[in-house]
């Protein structure tokens, strides 16, 4: 369903105004009121996002989020408020990027506390408020839910920005993301001039495939000069490692303080915030009063969004995830707190990813395995899921020979793993879920294969990983992939992520390896929800590289890595000692 211009015009108006802050900055919003007879209701809940990413458009025209996403609210005569955070587009004061809580008179807790107040007093509100976002507005969302107002009775962070150097955008476990940074990084984190309706282009651009533009280059080149342009990126380099710079802007660590209910939504294969979203849940259920919920999809970055939405890369996840999200999980759930309407949805509700080709055709589609897939479940992960050990060598069989006990290949900056198939202009979602044959092939990946399943297995919660390995050079990356190798060969990509081996001993203690000195590397990745088909098993790769999704180490060790220059990249010989080497899994009996 999608709510029509001519709908949207006979039910609503719309009204832009500059909500007065505490310190008397002033931002900008805009209220969609339902009307009947050209008159506003009232003893009507709300339901507000707040953006740094303007809420156009302005003026009188409608946005269309009205028809899409926020249809129900519509149709159920929702007040609907989009807010631009203070700094940013069309709102006064200055903009700080994830800005820390408790620092000044004016935070965005106050900002959401004071929004509320203006609420209350000027619109037909039942006093009743909702808070909603995807991304940075999920960060917004979240905290929403920490601002103490009465009336902000429940908030949805949908892939919240939650910690920006463990697991959002800009790193990953401590390893600099370079591709997203470049892109977003070099628009977003420029100086901006507000009032303004356009943020225009950013400052750092590529050329061609993003692999041979960056293939080369020391991030000191790359970052070094343009970063005095953008004065957050310049920040975060001159804190190269877990620090209070980072702490202060991690809403998760304040999840105590936590009055609202919460749901709490990821994609399973989000590109830019996987972490946030079973962090935010965890500390929640760990450290809150809160009453929580969780849901999971298959979904990119915001996919439950996208009507229409039904797969990724060369996979095939099913019809109508985004609109049961939206119709019977994500309405109920604010209908639940907001109108006192309903039970809402099930405390945890989850589709399963499989690895099932793109079907030819729509009456391929229209049956199969996909269908009525979405779990009910009490909490994350599932009751009766137990913790698998897969043993390098053991269970999970090396496709290359080992000698000696160990595995032994050569990481070379300068020809580094792609993290994609395809040669693609920007970085590509299609990664998170895209066949791994491609790496299988290069001398400078190790694989393992094993556990094949004869009946349908379901893989559900955190992946752990430890790795016996050593390396020639005085700095080094492991990456660990998670493969679903079906019976055609296919090898989809279920889970990946990069360990820095300098954060070996904790994010904030960067040490340098000994070369040749074997050392343990422990950390976990992000969550799967995934279904191995009958006579489909699993792979593992490990490699050095994964570029230029991971900016390059340089394999010297350096106390701050943005330092490096072109003559600190240095081959290295990385081993593998798959005696000592596991992953641990979790399986749902």
């Amino acid at each position: 369903m999608i709510l029509n211009e001519g709908w949207l015009l006979e039910h609503y108006r719309k009204r832009e105004e500059m909500v007065p802050m505490r310190d008397g900055v002033r931002l900008f919003t805009a209220i969609y009121e339902p009307v009947e007879g050209g008159i506003p209701l009232k003893g009507r809940p709300v339901i507000m996002t707040r953006t740094p990413f303007g809420t156009a458009p302005y003026g009188e025209e409608f946005s269309p989020s009205l028809g899409i996403q926020d249809r129900n609210y519509a149709v159920n005569s929702y007040i609907i408020v989009y807010q631009c955070v203070r700094g940013s587009f069309m709102s006064e004061g200055s903009f700080a990027n994830v800005r820390p809580l408790g620092k000044g008179r004016t935070d965005e807790a106050t900002d959401t506390f004071d929004t509320a107040e203006w609420i209350l007093s000027n619109t037909g509100c039942n006093g009743n408020i909702g808070v909603k976002g995807i991304s940075y507005p999920g960060f917004y969302a979240t905290i929403a839910g920490l601002c103490g107002h009465p009336a902000i009775k429940a908030v949805s962070p949908q892939a919240p920005v939650t910690d920006w150097f463990r697991g959002d955008d800009m790193h990953r476990n401590g390893a600099f993301m370079l591709a997203d940074m470049y892109g977003f990084g070099g628009w977003f984190f420029r100086r901006h001039r507000n009032p303004t309706m356009d943020y225009g282009r950013g400052i750092l651009n590529t050329r061609g495939d993003i692999y041979e533009f960056f293939r080369g280059k020391s991030i000191q080149r790359l970052l070094g000069t343009p970063s005095r342009s953008l004065p957050f990126l310049a920040a975060a380099m001159r804190h190269p490692c877990l620090d209070q710079f980072w702490n202060d802007r991690n809403p998760s660590l304040r999840l105590k303080d936590a009055k609202a209910a919460f749901l709490v939504v990821g994609g399973e294969f989000d590109a830019e915030d996987c972490y946030g979203p079973l962090e935010t849940y965890r500390r929640l259920m760990d450290d809150s009063y809160a009453d929580v919920f969780l849901s999971l999809g298959p979904w990119y970055h915001g996919a439950w969004k996208k009507t229409g939405y039904d797969g990724l890369d060369s996979s095939f996840f099913g019809r109508g995830t985004s609109d049961y999200f939206l119709d019977s999980i994500e309405y109920p759930f604010f209908a639940k707190y907001l109108e006192g309407k309903g039970p809402g949805p099930a405390r945890v509700t989850a589709y399963p990813s499989m690895s099932i080709p793109v079907p030819d055709s729509f009456e391929e589609k229209d049956r199969g395995p996909w269908d009525d897939r979405w779990l009910s479940l009490g909490e994350w992960p599932p009751k009766g899921t137990s913790r698998k050990t897969l043993l390098f060598g053991k269970d999970l069989v090396p496709l290359s020979s080992a000698r000696e006990g160990k595995i032994s290949w050569v990481s070379d900056p300068f020809n580094p793993v792609p993290y994609y198939e395809s040669p693609t202009e920007d970085r590509d979602r299609g990664y998170m879920a895209g066949d791994q044959g491609f790496a299988s092939l290069r001398d400078d990946v190790i694989s393992f294969h094993g556990f094949p399943v004869k009946d349908s297995t379901f893989l559900a919660g955190p992946v752990e990983v430890h790795l016996k390995v050593a390396t020639t050079g005085t700095d080094a990356d492991f990456v660990v992939k998670l493969i679903d190798v079906s019976s055609d060969g296919r090898r989809m990509l279920i889970r990946a992520d990069v360990m820095p081996a300098r954060f070996r001993e904790g994010f904030s203690k960067p040490r340098p390896t000994l070369p040749g000195k074997a050392f343990e590397l422990s950390f976990t990745m992000n969550d799967i929800c995934h279904e191995l088909l009958p006579g489909h098993s699993l792979e593992v790769q490990v490699q050095g590289s994964w570029f230029p999704l991971v900016a390059m180490n340089p394999q010297t060790f350096l106390a701050n890595p943005f330092h490096a220059r072109r003559n600190h990249y240095v081959k290295a010989e990385h081993t593998l000692f798959p005696d000592g080497s596991w992953i641990k899994l979790g399986v749902v009996d």
